[in-house]
């Protein structure tokens, strides 16, 4: 009698504790996403932050258990954690790449069962991406996409491989994306910084000579053969040109530009009772002057207040044409004034003048430059 009591008890009390044991029953099931690193190639963009701006954060949607009773979703770590630790490696920063936060604004599966085996799923992944400019966040663009999948109830590895793939489309989509937009979209580019080269490498078998300070004009340098019915007793081709390119750095269009400012030795030509000093200072100045107006036409680059991401191009160009306006003014008021050097007295004068123009150029885009920096 003392053992049936017993049993009935027992039996009592499991009967009590049944329904808590029903209610303990797993109803949620956590998606652990593998610690690798997304595939992102040539990334154009760094991991700045994830933010997670999703109305409900605690689950990441319902999946199916079998054909009619589903799960709460869950990430095994918040989506900060798990979107920072797959994107933070291979978007390190980069003067190169721009800065770039994730928002996370929706992250959800959703199922349907397609046989008694097998669900139908979705997962949505919504993104929107930001740059901060002037300690604001400006929206770049935006992403949504859905991936569809089919599983076999319990084949959740599966879920963890749909939303890695989702997370690294978005990744590659933004990288795309900014690769095409990087040189026009106002939200990417803060301004543009020049950077200037002189090209001043010298091939002595070439017909073209470079400027250099150091390496004066002689009259080896003069090739050509007089024209007919010149005047003069020597005279020098002189010109110059540039050529550049354009990339992005730490937010700013870089526009590399170098100049060349050159003379022709065949289209340069001396009479043989010129050949002395005096004539080839004379011609050292048209050198000299050419070098004076492309210091001056990098500092109207950089002084230019029309100068802006949508038309830097063509209003260099503007600028270079007036540049070359401004050259042959000078390069005539100078043989003018000087008589082509017959006016020794002009001739002085120029000497400074010239010498004293160009090293104010000189500096003056130096201290531009480096105000620019």
């Amino acid at each position: 009698m003392y053992y049936l009591t017993v049993i009935a008890r027992l039996l009592f009390g499991f009967l009590l504790f049944l329904p808590q044991l029903l209610m303990a029953q797993p109803n949620s099931i956590t998606i652990a996403l593998k610690k690798e690193p997304v595939a992102v190639r040539s990334a154009t963009f760094s991991l700045a932050h994830v933010r997670d701006n999703r109305p409900i954060r605690s689950n990441v949607g319902h999946i199916l258990s079998n054909p009619k009773d589903y799960l709460t979703a869950r990430l095994s770590d918040d989506v900060t954690d798990t979107f920072t630790s797959l994107l933070r490696p291979v978007l390190l920063p980069d003067s190169a790449r721009v800065p770039v936060t994730f928002v996370v604004k929706n992250l959800s599966f959703s199922e349907k069962a397609k046989s008694d085996v097998q669900a139908d799923g979705t997962c949505r992944l919504e993104l929107v991406f930001e740059v901060i400019r002037d300690n604001q966040p400006i929206q770049l663009t935006t992403y949504t996409a859905q991936t569809h999948y089919t599983r076999t109830f319990g084949q959740t590895d599966r879920l963890e491989y749909v939303a890695r793939r989702a997370l690294e489309n978005a990744a590659q989509y933004l990288s795309d994306w900014i690769k095409v937009n990087r040189d026009k979209s106002p939200a990417l580019v803060k301004g543009i910084r020049f950077l200037f080269k002189d090209h001043i490498l010298q091939q002595p078998t070439s017909d073209t000579v470079f400027y250099h300070a150091l390496r004066q004009l002689t009259w080896d340098d003069f090739l050509g053969t007089k024209p007919p019915g010149s005047q003069s007793a020597a005279s020098i081709f002189s010109s110059f040109s540039y050529e550049g390119h354009s990339h992005w750095v730490n937010g700013y269009i870089q526009v590399e530009l170098t100049f060349r400012v050159f003379m022709l030795k065949s289209q340069s030509w001396v009479t043989l009772g010129a050949r002395d000093d005096y004539s080839l200072r004379h011609e050292q100045n048209h050198f000299d002057i050419t070098k004076m107006v492309v210091e001056r036409f990098k500092q109207q680059i950089l002084a230019d207040n029309d100068m802006d991401i949508d038309d830097y191009n063509s209003r260099i160009q503007f600028l270079y044409l007036e540049a070359y306006r401004d050259m042959n003014r000078w390069q005539k008021q100078y043989d003018g004034e000087t008589a082509h050097g017959i006016n020794h007295t002009e001739q002085q004068r120029w000497d400074q003048k010239v010498a004293t123009d160009l090293r104010q150029a000189e500096e003056l885009t130096a201290i531009m430059t480096s105000n620019r920096l």
